[in-house]
């Protein structure tokens, strides 16, 4: 019962956020404004659900720095982590469909968020390219190099989209590993428990800006070594 209570405050309340910001987009199309009420949705999301979060390497990231942040992905609550924490304006990749969800899924559409279509190869081709270009003048991007939510935690294969992403901007990657968001809303449950997560913040992995597909490969090893040697020790 208090699950489903606490499901249907944050349905009422991210309603209520969608509302607000897609006015405000449609008004002013401020990305920096939408920013920062996703990082507020995000804190109240996390607030509301008991989720505390402790964050390390912050120490890592230089100000003003654009940056390819690559995760382990774990549950539904690593989102919301990742945007009321990292002290950056970060982009999410986003299921296209989405768009089609009343008041949120029309936030998204007016949002600096990336919809990817997943069932046209070329479109989502030509997304990488235009993601590639805006970086060099915007904001961050998140990718979780998985593709899918771990269902016991411990860190998957990558896939490489990430670090084509990465090597094409010629930004730095940072390595993200998230402990503890998969004991909060397990995949494959409805079970809401609060809880304790800790976030770390790797240091930047300079990026060839012309590698070649084994040196992505390299790279994409690299780093998921980093965030299994964090994630999987505590899983």
């Amino acid at each position: 019962m208090r699950t489903w209570l606490i499901i249907i405050a944050l349905v009422l309340m991210t309603v209520a956020y969608a509302i607000v910001v897609t006015i405000h987009m449609l008004l002013w199309r401020n990305h920096d404004v939408y920013f920062a009420y996703a990082r507020s949705w995000s804190r109240t999301v996390l607030r509301w659900s008991g989720v505390e979060v402790v964050l390390h390497g912050r120490e890592h990231l230089v100000p003003g720095e654009r940056y390819v942040y690559a995760s382990n992905h774990a549950s539904m609550f690593d989102i919301p982590v990742i945007l009321a924490t990292v002290p950056d304006n970060v982009r999410i990749m986003y299921k296209k469909e989405l768009e089609r969800v009343p008041f949120f899924g029309w936030s998204l559409a007016l949002s600096p968020f990336v919809a990817i279509d997943r069932s046209r190869k070329r479109q989502a081709a030509a997304v990488l390219d235009d993601v590639t270009r805006t970086m060099r003048e915007g904001s961050s991007v998140l990718v979780f190099p998985e593709g899918t939510r771990s269902p016991d935690g411990r860190v998957q294969e990558f896939r490489r989209g990430a670090f084509s992403l990465a090597v094409k901007s010629a930004r730095p990657i940072v390595p993200v590993a998230m402990t503890g968001t998969a004991s909060i809303l397990p995949k494959g449950t409805r079970r809401l428990r609060g809880g304790t997560v800790h976030l770390h913040l790797f240091a930047p992995i300079t990026v060839p800006s012309e590698a070649t597909r084994e040196q992505e490969k390299g790279l994409m090893a690299t780093v998921h070594d980093i965030i299994a040697g964090a994630v999987d020790s505590q899983s």
